[in-house]
């Protein structure tokens, strides 16, 4: 559910070289899924949220990097246009 006013994208700029790129919400801030306590298919729950943990920080740290300079140095601020 959107909320107007809450920002759905960042936009992070390079320290080093001034690029500005943008970021969607849910990459700026992944929620990981937390494991799960106990039971008979704990074992088999455990392995699928690991892995999607796994692939939720990979896709976030494609965005960490400057596209332009490869600087791991940058200001990020909403942006809500």
């Amino acid at each position: 559910m959107h909320i107007p006013g809450l920002a759905q994208e960042y936009e992070r700029t390079c320290d080093d070289c001034g690029t500005s790129w943008r970021v969607p919400k849910a990459i700026a801030h992944p929620h990981m899924q937390g494991l799960p306590m106990r039971g008979p298919a704990a074992q088999a729950q455990t392995e699928a949220v690991i892995a999607a943990n796994a692939e939720l920080a990979e896709r976030a740290a494609a965005f960490r990097r400057c596209p332009k300079c490869e600087s791991g140095h940058y200001k990020q601020r909403a942006s809500r246009s």
